[in-house]
């Protein structure tokens, strides 16, 4: 299958782009001819258009489409017990495949291309993530001692993934699965080659629980359970909003991954002060979130983007912290539209009202994290494949 991207805009610039077998063939100046050029099987006018590397939302709870506005407006644990976990326990395989595709098709339609998910019913999951043509790495969510690992109805899935779709272990924080069921969520991981996905110090709350409850805060509990050590950079964290100094060099040592999910973060009141400049710099790596709908009510990583560089250059009294280019490089997990690169990229119309009149040819990439929407998006290809486009492209 190959592709044709005809006069689009790249970093300021007019180029037509080839697309052959998932990656990118060739990026000439719009009009160039091109050396053994292909016979493409499609053709996009881009003109109008500007062509971005996709984004990759790294925590979502992708079926939590159904709760969307479901318990606004509450702290974290009461929306939790109160309003989410009651609900979930309502779920069959058919509303978890009907959520999960509904939120496919809301990512795709914004410029996403991949998520990393925390949830139950994966096969459910899976199927909708094939239909959608998105990519998606599926946690099955484990709490208490993590029974979920001695059952093979759950487990089997994991050994399959596809082009599409893989898998991980995700034991849903410090204070729902036990030491026991976090050391053998571990070791599980380990045993399967999986990585971890893990909520971390969401709330001062958490924070304060571990430490009466373990007498240590939440990354030296897994750093005490051998967890960090075993896993390393296979962990990934979503929030990890309140950190000690200490923590942040632990986290850093190991190059774990840490999601901010400054949208949700800010409804439910966890914080604000995400350390993202202090964990960089200790090493760690980090990524953009959305969460679920029920807490961030849409699953628009522009939206997120912009939201995480505008708070770190609020709370730190600097509006050189996080410059555009660093919060689309963390929303794309440093992805690039280059030749030989897996071609997962969307395209935004520039017509739409923010965007009009750019203020200078190379403000292309602040103008997408400052000004765009998401219902900009004309189209959204991954691995080459057109699976979104706009009834107005």
């Amino acid at each position: 299958m190959s592709l044709l991207i005809n006069n689009a805009r790249l970093d300021g610039s007019l180029v037509d782009i080839v697309i052959e077998d998932g990656v990118y063939k060739a990026i000439v100046p719009h009009g160039e001819a091109l050396v053994n050029k292909p016979t493409v099987a499609q053709v996009i006018d881009a003109k109008g258009l500007a062509v971005y590397p996709a984004m990759a939302n790294m925590h979502s709870h992708a079926p939590m489409t159904l709760f969307r506005g479901l318990g606004d407006d509450q702290p974290l644990d009461r929306w939790l017990n109160d309003y989410v976990w009651p609900a979930e326990q309502q779920l069959t395989d058919e509303l978890v495949y009907q959520g999960t595709l509904c939120a496919c098709r809301e990512m795709l339609s914004t410029g996403t291309s991949m998520f990393n998910d925390m949830y139950f019913r994966l096969p459910a999951m899976a199927r909708a993530v094939e239909e959608s043509g998105i990519r998606a790495r599926l946690g099955l969510t484990l709490f208490g001692d993590a029974p979920e690992l001695d059952d093979p109805t759950l487990m089997e899935p994991l050994a399959y993934p596809t082009q599409r779709v893989s898998y991980s272990l995700a034991p849903h924080s410090i204070y729902t699965v036990t030491p026991n069921g976090l050391r053998r969520a571990a070791e599980a991981c380990e045993q399967l080659h999986l990585p971890m996905h893990i909520h971390m110090s969401e709330t001062q709350k958490e924070v304060d629980d571990c430490l009466s409850l373990h007498g240590c805060r939440p990354w030296e509990l897994l750093d005490r359970l051998g967890i960090l050590d075993r896993l390393g950079s296979n962990i990934i964290a979503a929030h990890s909003l309140h950190l000690s100094s200490k923590e942040i060099e632990m986290i850093g040592a190991h190059h774990i991954t840490v999601v901010h999910c400054p949208c949700s973060n800010l409804k439910l009141g966890s914080g604000y002060r995400f350390a993202m400049q202090e964990l960089i710099e200790a090493g760690a790596q980090v990524a953009i979130g959305t969460d679920g709908s029920a807490s961030s009510n849409n699953l628009c990583m522009l939206e997120a983007t912009k939201i995480a560089t505008l708070l770190q250059k609020g709370w730190r009294s600097d509006p050189t912290a996080c410059p555009a280019d660093q919060a689309l490089a963390l929303a794309t997990c440093g992805h690039r539209i280059a030749v030989g690169e897996v071609a997962d990229l969307f395209l935004v119309r520039l017509n739409s009202a923010p965007d009009t009149p750019l203020a200078a040819q190379d403000s292309a990439v602040s103008d997408l994290v400052y000004a765009t929407p998401g219902t900009a998006t004309a189209f959204t290809i991954v691995g080459g494949h057109v699976v979104y486009q706009s009834p107005n492209a």
